[in-house]
């Protein structure tokens, strides 16, 4: 009765994310088979310049980044590095200045527009102001144990900044890589859930008749993550670092409000270790939700075929 009164409390608070109607323009996953058309906009997906937050907040440090940062292009291919391997739950997790020192560093830069997100990190403050993750929004205790590991305080190419969460998180690199295509295809400046509901607007989003909920790299969406505003828009590493973050903690299997789903016939219910079902409960908010197997596939697609590494990515 606990566990299923936490579940309802926090599936009340954050609902299913396949309502998001995140729909990159020039994503690999439209052209995937059965493409997220759950994920189809109210209106066409525009792009903002994310130039106007270009100033670091003062009183932060940055991150190790190794060499400058070019803001064209580089090599066609990033470098190829160990992608390393998802650790079980229960590992010890590398630090940030233990992944800094293990990251593959190259002028590889396909996403130049990120250059402002990628060299913005969040202010001490905003970090100390994120909602706990405990049972009063159905997480084990220990779950705001990895919260309050989250700082963004990386700075440098896309690449590698998702190589940096994908070390801190412990998390195969390629499977950061992967759902990066699927939610944004590397844009920190993406959109989505376009809606005509103010109420649902992120404060300075509202145009007059509209605006989109969901901002960055990994789309996180602000009626559900109101205290990670506006860092989720500006700064991709606090972006992609938050969403890892929040996938780790179902991986440890500390997401208790999981346990009382009921997933698609033939799949497993919600348990520690399915890092596929736990990038399924980012989308979804639920286990093995239809949604989800379908977000799931088309980022095992992404992951087989690498496309950051094909020409004209």
């Amino acid at each position: 009765m606990l566990l299923a009164g936490g579940s309802f409390l926090f599936y009340s608070l954050v609902p299913p994310r396949q309502q998001q109607s995140t729909d990159p323009a020039n994503t690999r996953a439209k052209l995937a088979s059965g493409a997220l058309s759950i994920q189809a906009p109210a209106a066409p997906p525009i792009t903002i310049s994310i130039s106007a937050h270009n100033n670091t907040p003062s009183g932060t440090s940055k991150g190790a980044t190794g060499t400058p940062t070019n803001p064209s292009k580089g090599p066609p291919t990033p470098p190829a590095g160990n992608p390393g391997r998802t650790l079980p739950p229960g590992s010890v997790l590398p630090g940030e200045s233990t992944c800094a020192s293990r990251i593959a560093l190259s002028s590889f830069e396909p996403r130049p527009d990120n250059y402002a997100a990628n060299h913005q990190v969040p202010t001490a403050a905003q970090i100390a102001n994120l909602q706990p993750w405990n049972p009063s929004i159905g997480m084990d205790s220990k779950s705001d144990s990895l919260r309050k590991q989250i700082t963004g305080n990386y700075t440098g190419t896309t690449d590698e900044i998702l190589q940096w969460v994908a070390c801190k998180w412990g998390i195969d690199a390629n499977i950061v890589r992967a759902e990066a295509v699927t939610e944004s295809n590397w844009h920190q400046s993406q959109l989505g859930d376009y809606t005509t509901n103010q109420s649902l607007c992120p404060p300075g989003t509202w145009n007059g008749s509209s605006c989109y909920q969901s901002y960055g790299i990994l789309q996180i969406k602000y009626v559900y993550f109101k205290t990670e505003w506006p860092m989720s828009r500006q700064d991709t590493a606090f972006n992609a670092e938050f969403v890892y973050g929040w996938i780790r903690n179902c991986y440890e299997g500390w997401a208790d409000y999981l346990y009382g789903f009921t997933p698609s016939p033939g799949y497993p219910r919600y348990h520690a270790g399915d890092i596929w079902g736990c990038l399924g409960f980012w989308f979804s908010g639920g286990w093995y939700t239809s949604g989800a197997i379908n977000y799931i596939n088309i980022t095992m697609q992404h992951y087989q075929q690498k496309p950051w590494l094909q020409e004209g990515f």
